[in-house]
């Protein structure tokens, strides 16, 4: 920073110099389409002191960053871009499915078992690339009698794998349960009124009533989930970079 500034001052004059950046930085242009350039840009209009929407991403912010700590530790800055994105990328979308005539990639099992198996294929790549031979560690437990190999390997090995389908499936699967919830009652209730009787008019008034709460409980589901697919995917990594 000191060199910039005597070439500003020897180039220009001390009253020509304009302010500049003097903090370092290993990007030196602002690409929004990077998890880098993302939170620079999201980071816009901010105030000492905070608005409402500027407190929520605080709040959204220190949430995720203390997710990344308790769960992947002294590489959790790294991987925090990654975690915030998907974390607001999953709860968006599993809000978005309550609308009607909406259907997100995350209430697709086959979409979300795509995507957990790409996190995971990208996970067991880096653990290999990184750990070599000590890679195979994961599929026999360290302490654990030579004799009872034959099986606890193909155990492990299964257990590994199997997160690629359990983390898209358990995301899609909870999504479309709560989904089929609200679609039976909602159907019910349109046929109940359409009887045209009394007691029917009635149980659709009650029917449309049950929905409320469902639909709320449904929103709560839809957070809860994007926080277990997140978490779930922060401790993958710190299995990844530890070989736990």
């Amino acid at each position: 920073c000191s060199r910039t500034l005597t070439r500003q001052l020897l180039s220009t004059g001390a009253r020509s110099i304009q302010p500049f950046n003097c903090i370092h930085t290993t990007y030196p242009q602002k690409d929004e389409s990077t998890a880098h350039g993302s939170l620079l840009a999201a980071t816009k209009g901010m105030r000492v002191i905070p608005t409402r929407a500027q407190s929520g991403k605080e709040m959204l912010y220190g949430f995720i960053q203390d997710l990344c700590k308790q769960n992947i530790g002294v590489e959790a800055s790294r991987y925090f871009p990654f975690a915030l994105g998907m974390f607001t990328t999953i709860g968006a979308c599993n809000v978005a499915n309550l609308l009607p005539y909406v259907e997100m990639p995350t209430q697709i099992i086959g979409c979300t078992v795509a995507m957990s198996s790409t996190i995971i294929a990208g996970l067991t790549i880096k653990c290999v690339a990184k750990h070599k031979l000590d890679f195979a560690s994961f599929f026999f437990p360290s302490g654990a009698p030579l004799v009872l190999a034959p099986l606890l390997v193909p155990i492990e090995t299964i257990s590994f794998f199997s997160r690629a389908i359990s983390l898209g499936v358990r995301l899609g699967a909870n999504l479309t349960a709560g989904h089929m919830i609200m679609h039976i009652i909602a159907d019910f209730g349109a046929q109940m009124m359409a009887s045209g009787t009394l007691g029917g008019g009635l149980g659709s008034v009650f029917c449309c009533a049950a929905l409320v709460p469902i639909t709320l409980l449904e929103m709560a589901v839809a957070c809860i989930q994007a926080y277990v697919f997140c978490m779930l995917t922060t401790m993958y990594l710190k299995d990844a970079h530890e070989l736990h």
